[in-house]
């Protein structure tokens, strides 16, 4: 299983789980998605889970502030947890 970040602007994060397509976004009590507020939120969240690879994607609309229709899209590296 895998861990995908999702980084939003405001500094917020959000998580899920899975592998590839089949991913289930990590949910607070209420059922609402959960947000992290930075990465070590998220590291004790899942400090009694291993995952085999831990993605972070990174959205930024600096492409489209400066008017650049064709933007790569998001970055999306493997990081350590």
């Amino acid at each position: 299983m895998n861990l995908y970040i999702e980084s939003l602007e405001g500094g917020n994060y959000l998580a899920s789980t899975g592998v590839g397509a089949s991913r289930a976004l990590v949910r607070d009590k209420s059922s609402q998605p959960k947000t992290f507020h930075c990465l070590n939120e998220i590291r004790e969240h899942f400090d009694t889970q291993s995952f085999e690879h831990v993605w972070l994607r990174q959205n930024t609309p600096y492409e489209e502030m400066v008017g650049q229709n064709d933007h790569p899209g998001a970055l999306e590296l493997e990081i350590e947890l």
